[in-house]
């Protein structure tokens, strides 16, 4: 007897793939957002940071330059003496210190077209961009103690500065007559119209405090007094 003949049953398997639930993907959707905001916040960390320590490297150049220039333009003072303006027979110093500015005769560094003996003043002053220290300076000409300020040439040596204090100090001249009795330690400007201290010490104030005060030695340039071959230690010169 023959089998039966009938259709093979075939058993069809599907794979049922399921799929993310909306949940799922708002919690993934949340999760990606909370990383992106600290990727982009740790960026912004780094960015202000990165720039603030190239304000602090500008600041310092800035500083740095600002200093070597007054050590190199002080450090070649000039010494001469002429007469006193509507004073016949007593002779003062190109040189004037009150306790806010600063004014004298020295040598400008050497650079393209600009060079030699200068009149020189440095104060505080209004800029367009706040308050700043300020070089002043004109070509020097005999026979006058300084000139009309508001002709020379002005140049922000260190900006944001909002207060200077100038102090002087020196050693009597030996040999030398001066017209009032000596003072004695730092003062506040520079009372001696005939000599020239020998040291200067500059006090700067900016909107984060004051600085570090700077220390600067006088030297007269050579053949502009007497006393020019002064030997220099430690700021003070050596009789």
């Amino acid at each position: 007897m023959k089998p039966s003949l009938c259709p093979k049953k075939i058993r069809i398997s599907a794979t049922v793939q399921r799929g993310f639930t909306l949940l799922e993907l708002l919690v993934v959707m949340s999760l990606l957002s909370l990383i992106m905001v600290g990727l982009v916040s740790a960026l912004r960390s780094m960015a202000q940071t990165e720039s603030r320590i190239d304000q602090r490297l500008e600041r310092l150049d800035e500083i740095r330059v600002a200093r070597t220039f007054l050590q190199q333009t002080l450090g070649r003072v000039s010494a001469m003496t002429l007469d006193a303006p509507g004073a016949s027979g007593k002779r003062v110093v190109s040189f004037a210190a009150t306790p806010d500015s600063l004014s004298w005769v020295g040598i400008m560094p050497a650079r393209p077209s600009v060079g030699g003996r200068h009149f020189f003043r440095l104060a505080i002053e209004d800029t367009a961009t706040g308050r700043d220290l300020v070089l002043r300076f004109l070509s020097w000409t005999p026979d006058i103690a300084f000139p009309d300020w508001s002709t020379a040439e002005s140049r922000v040596l260190v900006s944001g500065i909002s207060q200077i204090t100038v102090q002087a100090k020196g050693m009597p001249p030996m040999g030398q007559y001066v017209s009032q009795a000596w003072p004695v330690g730092w003062q506040d400007g520079w009372p001696v119209a005939e000599v020239l201290p020998e040291q200067v010490r500059l006090g700067l104030v900016d909107p984060q405090g004051d600085w570090p005060e700077w220390n600067i030695a006088l030297r007269a340039l050579p053949g502009s007094e007497s006393t020019s071959g002064k030997v220099v230690v430690g700021g003070t010169p050596v009789r």
